[in-house]
Order: C-alpha cells, then sequence, then structure tokens
C-alpha cells in the first residue's frame, strides 16, 4: 500500500470517528461546526466556558443524555474536537503531500524513461550508419578491386600472347564477369574440430588461397572498424570470415591451445595472437 493510499485511510478513520461523536452529542456537534470561531476565541483567551455552557442549554443544546452541558464538560469535549480535527487535518496534508511524492516520482521515471529511450535510438541510430557506411565502402571497395583484377588478368594475357605462351587466365565471359567458372577452388584448413559454441562454425568455412592475408590496420569491410592485433596467423581461420577481433582471437585462441598445449612450441607469430587472446578475453579456456 502507497504511502498515500495509507494517510488517506488514516484520514477516514479520524472522519468516521468524528461523525460517530457527533450522532450522540449535540454539543461535540455544535463544537465542530463552530470549530474556526472557538480556536479564534480560545486563542486569545476572551471565552468564558460557563457562559458558553449556559448558551447552549438555553439554545436546546444538551448533551448526548440530554442535559444541560456543564462548563468543565464542555472545555473537555472542546480539547477532544480540536485533537480529532488537528489529526484529520494532519492525515489529510499528509495524504496530499505522499500524492504528490508519487507523482513527481512518476514524473522522473517517465523523463529517465525518454532519456534511456533517446539514448537508445541514438545509439541505433548511429550503428546503422556506421554498417550504412561500412557497406558502401565494401561496395565501393569491390568495385575497385573488380576494376584491377579484370585489368591485371588482361595485361597478363597480353603478355603471354605477345611472348608465345598458353594463356592461362581466361578471359570473363560476356554479361557474366563473375560466373561459376571463374570461382577459385576453395580449401579446408586442417584445424582440430569443436561444436559451437566453443569454437564457432566460421572457423571451418573454406578458404581461398588465392586472397592474400588481412593484414594489421585493413579496415574490416562488414563494420568499417580497423583490425589490430596482427596479421592473419597461417594455417587458421582468416579475420576476413568474422566482423570483429574479439572472436577471431577467441576461435584462433582456442584452436591453438588444442594445437599446442604449451607455447614453446609455437612460432612467435602464434605465441602473439595467444598472449593477446588471453589478454582481452577472460576465462578463454
Amino acid at each position: 500500500m502507497s504511502a498515500a493510499i495509507e494517510a488517506g485511510v488514516r484520514a477516514n478513520e479520524y472522519l468516521d470517528v468524528c461523525a460517530a461523536k457527533l450522532t450522540r452529542s449535540p454539543v461535540v456537534a455544535w463544537l465542530t461546526q463552530n470549530y474556526e470561531k472557538l480556536l479564534a476565541a480560545t486563542s486569545r483567551r476572551t471565552l468564558s466556558w460557563a457562559e458558553l455552557a449556559r448558551r447552549l442549554g438555553e439554545d436546546g443544546i444538551f448533551t448526548g443524555r440530554g442535559s444541560s452541558p456543564k462548563a468543565d464538560a464542555v472545555r473537555v469535549e472542546w480539547y477532544r474536537v480540536k485533537r480529532r480535527i488537528a489529526a484529520v487535518r494532519e492525515a489529510q496534508e499528509a495524504a496530499k503531500a505522499a500524492a504528490e511524492r508519487e507523482r513527481l516520482l512518476a514524473l522522473d521515471a517517465a523523463r529517465e524513461k525518454k532519456l534511456h529511450d533517446d539514448r537508445e535510438a541514438a545509439a541505433l541510430k548511429a550503428r546503422v550508419e556506421q554498417a550504412d557506411r561500412a557497406a558502401a565502402w565494401q561496395r565501393q571497395r569491390a568495385a575497385a578491386d573488380a576494376s584491377y583484377l579484370q585489368e591485371a588478368a588482361a595485361q597478363l594475357r597480353s603478355r603471354q600472347a605477345a611472348q608465345g605462351l598458353p594463356v592461362s587466365v581466361p578471359a570473363p565471359a560476356s554479361g557474366s564477369p563473375s560466373g561459376p567458372e571463374n570461382k577459385p577452388d576453395l580449401v579446408m584448413l586442417d584445424l582440430p574440430k569443436f561444436d559451437p559454441p566453443y569454437v564457432s562454425s566460421r572457423a571451418y568455412l573454406p578458404v581461398d588461397p588465392s586472397l592474400p592475408p588481412v593484414r594489421e590496420g585493413e579496415i574490416c569491410r562488414a563494420t568499417g572498424i580497423k583490425w589490430e592485433y596482427g596479421d592473419d596467423l597461417p594455417g587458421y581461420p582468416s579475420k576476413r570470415n568474422y566482423e570483429y577481433e574479439r572472436d577471431w582471437l577467441r576461435d584462433v585462441g582456442r584452436l591453438l591451445r588444442a594445437k599446442h598445449p604449451t607455447n614453446i612450441t609455437m612460432t612467435r607469430e602464434e605465441r602473439y595472437v595467444m598472449r593477446t587472446a588471453k589478454s582481452c578475453i577472460p576465462n578463454l579456456f
């Protein structure tokens, strides 16, 4: 139960007590109805309880037993009425304060949620823009590579023909420069086999041996981020199959440990990748 509801319940209980007293005693009812006037009079100390009791009796305002009120009894009832009304008003103020506090908390929560949603939207927009830039760069690079490869193949064919040698690079078919006949032969690496997620399936993709290794500092075409931790490791999965270097380090680090129980038999490049993987990925093994 919230604080506002609890305060409201207390106020209703006080009101019920006052209503019960009012139904039993006309004197209490009169004191309650004239509360503000009596409060001002008692604060100035100008009120005669004996005179008040006499006038109430003359006006037919009796006690709950039907007798004329006495000065002491009227004074005692007045202080009771005063306490009850003060308690009611205090409870009502507490209920208002609690309700206002809950309203402000709700506003703060809504404001925080909006700020969080705005930050999430901005981050998502930035990621989408980054992916779009990476895709555009990849398309530009692919177009540039295709043009360069076609030109290099044409020059090689010309040199071979001029020297009377057999042409080793056939010209692409018209309208299908990337047809099935021009696809390179793919090979599978000799790697220890582990099921995902210990080693991801990307580690076992077939590779194109004609492609150069990915070098440190080159840009990942999928994300637009530079590769930071060395070149491709010969005999192991290429970074070309990954978006993020941590995923590559995790797979290669576990494959290295499977092939080399200790670092003694590793090459210098393998030891560098192993140290980097262990420093970047907690609980690698």
